[in-house]
């Protein structure tokens, strides 16, 4: 063999394609035949949009190179009216998803296309790949003319590509967006797009014809053709998908459990495919008559599971680590594109989300819909508990705040940090404490001042000795500030009972396995019975807190971050299992995973570990007729033990054990 023939294999081979170029049809070589450059242009540019040749058109115009499995994907999502995407992470669906309207908007004039994401930063993501291909893409430039191009706005991103549109949408709760017209949608992580949201208003944007018109015109002649007896078709020219003016619906994202709208889609989607335009098949997906003039053609579901990728296309050592530290159940929906029933914990997914508020589907408490969103600031009126997990060395520290609201018990705020982020805003001046524990015993604090606090639960082993410490340090404790105690216990008396400050530290036992066991099967319970409950997640909530951040310059410790925390805390509940040791005692842990030279280790609990002695603290309050409470003086940022000056009342203001014993003193 030719060296310049191995040469050329060798430099092919990533296409994963093994054939005989000698076989191969070269669709330009009849073009320099035609002495006519008009025709040959034209001839070209027909070749050019045709699905197969993507590639190419990806390769010479756009200035980027894709795959093959890449050009099939955007072939099959051109050729059908409603495709979906369910990919692994790491695939490039968002490089696909901002590749494919270029294409559309290029070859189809005057096109517009919608992009909406589960929040608007999804939909930037996709914005900032166009805004890349653009800028490394002169031929495409070129080709579109001076008026086109990226144009950027605080609620939308918009790309004109010629005569055509891109735009990219905050979803909001759609009231913002409600009335927008499209000809293409492409919806983003749909699992986290509110169903109602979508079917309400997304997908209201193509319900439009793309060419009403024509649409009116072609079906009149149609009918009055079938009245005369004329074979409508017979007459007609062939036509190909780039005449056809039909919207389309683009459905997109990572597998999610199956109790999710994005898992009965797909079934329904899937049910179509296989129905092959069965009449029978297709009843038993609309469960009667099949609605007019409709085409099982136009579905289709792509799904790109990690398993499907070339060799390289992955960083490997990357997924391997998440096939040996990650859950299987979540490896499989991430990487595996496989929508999972349920999580198999002790703490079912379906159970936790059957504990998130939301406006659409309202969790009702009497005749009062309940309705929260994470927040980095209290109520004045409310009382909370905080759940403190301190870190090991390589564990992070986590705080989680519930909100006391007459039975209910809600999850407001999740914050979590560890030994490394602690050094990086040391040499960022974000910190100020050299020590890891002081410096988390200050967060403790500063939570304090914006949740009013009745209780902080914490772990009374390690680490949660030197929180302890630290929080009642007279060098750690500043001005206005007050030490920090273990709440009294006139059964088990301590040396600290009689030290002046805040007595509120519950120091839990996780070594006791009946306590454990309370605090398990206790908010177990408590989740069956809606007592204690999530905020509202979904794309407005996300999209919000986002703006918040923004509007006010947050940088750290973000709204967003903490709704995120709050989703990471849902994500290890469900992957909590319980076993039984040799002597019948029960255990709580998380799945045994493999780490570096084959040693075995387990996955991070911390957030869940703060949440059940937080709610263990929230059941016990609750239990007392009379719960600690403070008065706040000068807002809810502080509090302290003042003497009210009125002679008609309690001299004290305070919990009860203090209130209770002064009046004996003096």
């Amino acid at each position: 063999m030719k060296k310049e023939n191995i040469e050329k294999i060798l430099q092919d081979a990533w296409l994963g394609i093994n054939v005989n170029e000698d076989e191969l049809f070269n669709p330009m070589d009849f073009l320099f035949y035609d002495q006519d450059k008009d025709k040959m242009i034209e001839r070209i540019a027909w070749l050019m949009m045709r699905p197969e040749y993507f590639s190419f058109v990806c390769k010479y115009v756009l200035n980027i190179e894709i795959s093959p499995f890449q050009s099939l994907i955007l072939q099959e999502m051109w050729n059908k009216k409603f495709p979906m995407l369910i990919g692994s992470r790491g695939m490039g669906k968002s490089f696909i998803l901002s590749v494919y309207p270029l294409l559309r908007a290029l070859f189809m004039p005057r096109r517009k296309i919608i992009v909406v994401g589960a929040a608007f930063r999804q939909s930037k993501v996709l914005f900032e790949y166009m805004d890349t291909i653009w800028k490394n893409a002169p031929i495409l430039r070129d080709l579109c003319g001076s008026n086109s191009g990226p144009r950027r706005d605080v609620d939308r991103c918009v790309m004109h590509i010629g005569d055509s549109t891109i735009t990219c949408l905050p979803l909001g709760d759609g009231s913002k967006i409600r009335g927008q017209r499209a000809n293409d949608i492409i919806a983003d992580e749909f699992a986290s797009i509110p169903r109602d949201i979508f079917e309400n208003v997304v997908a209201g944007f193509a319900a439009v014809a793309a060419s009403p018109i024509e649409k009116v015109k072609m079906k009149a002649k149609k009918k009055r053709a079938e009245e005369l007896g004329v074979d409508f078709n017979s007459d007609q020219p062939r036509t190909d998908v780039f005449d056809d003016k039909s919207n389309q619906i683009i459905l997109s994202g990572t597998a999610y459990y199956d109790f999710n709208h994005f898992a009965q889609y797909w079934k329904r989607y899937k049910s179509i495919v296989d129905s092959r335009g069965d009449d029978f098949k297709l009843k038993e997906v609309f469960g009667d008559e099949v609605p007019k003039d409709f085409n099982w053609r136009d579905y289709s579901v792509i799904r790109m599971p990690v398993t499907t990728l070339p060799e390289g296309f992955m960083d490997e050592g990357q997924v391997s680590r998440a096939r040996a530290t990650v859950h299987s159940g979540i490896f499989q929906m991430e990487y595996g594109a496989c929508f999972t029933t349920d999580s198999q914990g002790f703490f079912k997914r379906s159970l936790i989300e059957g504990c998130v508020v939301s406006e659409q589907d309202p969790i009702k408490f009497g005749e009062e819909e309940i309705f929260f969103e994470a927040k980095l600031k209290g109520d004045p009126d409310k009382t909370y508990v905080f759940g403190v997990d301190p870190a090991s060395e390589v564990d992070n520290f986590s705080i989680v705040v519930l909100e006391i609201d007459g039975v209910h018990r809600k999850i407001v705020h999740c914050w979590t940090t560890n030994r490394k982020q602690h050094r990086e805003q040391l040499k960022t001046s974000i910190a100020d404490e050299d020590d890891f524990y002081s410096y988390c015993a200050r967060k403790i604090r500063n939570l304090m001042r914006v949740f009013p606090c009745a209780e902080i639960a914490l772990d009374a082993q390690g680490g949660g000795i030197a929180v302890m410490e630290a929080l009642h340090d007279k060098d750690k404790v500043r001005e206005g500030e007050v030490a920090i105690w273990p709440v009294i216990d006139y059964d088990k008396p301590k040396d600290t009972d009689d030290e002046p400050g805040l007595h509120i530290l519950r120091m839990c036992q996780f070594a006791k396995s009946d306590w454990l066991a309370e605090a398990n099967h206790g908010l177990r319970k408590d989740f069956e019975d809606k007592l204690v409950l999530f905020p509202a997640f979904d794309a407005v909530s996300l999209g919000l807190s986002a703006e918040e951040d923004n509007m006010i310059g947050r940088t750290y410790d973000t709204l967003e971050d903490c709704v995120m925390e709050i989703e990471e805390l849902k994500n290890e509940l469900s992957m909590i299992i319980m076993t039984q040791t040799s002597t019948g005692r029960e255990r709580w842990d998380t799945p045994e995973i493999k780490v570096a030279a084959g040693r075995k280790s387990r996955m991070r609990k911390d957030r869940y570990s703060s949440l059940i002695m937080a709610n263990m603290s929230a059941r016990g309050l609750s239990a007392h007729k009379t719960v600690k409470t403070y008065d706040h003086y000068g807002g809810f940022a502080e509090r302290s033990y003042i003497i009210k000056e009125e002679d008609d009342g309690p001299m004290y203001k305070g919990p009860a054990w203090f209130t209770e014993n002064m009046g004996d003193v003096y």
